[in-house]
């Protein structure tokens, strides 16, 4: 169709490329390193605590729950950017928070059946 009958009908005509070409503003390599390094700082942050205290008995036990409390909160901020980037349509920082949840889960997941057994 000619560009003037596009124009007089007001027909838009988007090109192919901009469809299949993926959002730049998915930076998955900060994505993962922030995250990542939030998590490990905060973990590593908890075990110095528990070895410089030389804490022993039920302060370890606090020190611990301390960090899992620590880690359930870092897991709903997960949940919750999660959803946000699924409403951004940034399905690849989206899908990389899911896999940080799916792990976070699993490591809880074998710790619990290593700390409670095999019932």
């Amino acid at each position: 169709m000619s560009p003037e009958l596009r124009e007089l009908f007001e027909i838009k005509q988007e090109d192919k490329e901009k469809k299949v070409s993926q959002p730049t503003d998915q930076n998955v390599k900060n994505h993962i390193l922030i995250r990542l390094a939030v998590v490990i700082i905060g973990t590593l942050g908890f075990v110095f605590l528990i070895n410089i205290n030389e804490s022993q008995g039920w302060e370890v036990v606090a020190l611990l729950i301390f960090m899992a409390i620590f880690h359930a909160i870092w897991l709903l901020y997960i949940i919750i950017e999660a959803v946000i980037l699924q409403s951004k349509k940034k399905f690849m920082l989206r899908n990389i928070n899911l896999i940080f949840i799916l792990i976070l889960l699993l490591i809880y997941g074998i710790g619990g059946i290593f700390l409670f057994g095999f019932a």
